[in-house]
């Protein structure tokens, strides 16, 4: 991945968890990394606890944010849940998100996609 892309992704993830933060989302981890599992940010929504994939995109040329997230990576994702489920020992409500940020110029736009998986 190249400095630049790997800049904008980091930039995306700030933008979603400074939003879901103004929405009263807490935070509870940021790039959760094990074998096999990666989750962007690990928020709490009320009593759910929600696992949130960001993608981050200056253009369409190459197809959008959420089109990008492809079955593997859904299934990926729900491993990763998983895992940090276990890791924590709860057994709340928890769901999958995606948040899609659109950059143009000096303009973005965000967009949540609820209950994916």
């Amino acid at each position: 991945m190249t400095n630049t892309r790997y800049q904008l992704g980091q930039l995306g993830e700030r933008m979603v968890a400074e939003h879901l933060e103004s929405q009263g989302w807490d935070i509870l981890e940021r790039n959760y990394r094990r074998k096999g599992a990666e989750i962007d940010i690990v928020a709490r929504d009320g009593s759910t606890t929600v696992f949130v994939e960001v993608r981050t995109r200056r253009n369409r040329s190459a197809g959008g944010a959420f089109e990008s997230i492809t079955p593997d990576k859904f299934s990926t994702l729900r491993r990763a849940a998983a895992k940090w489920l276990g890791e924590k020992g709860t057994t709340r409500q928890a769901r999958i998100d995606a948040v899609t940020v659109e950059i143009r110029g000096s303009q973005a736009t965000l967009t949540h996609h609820r209950g994916l998986a």
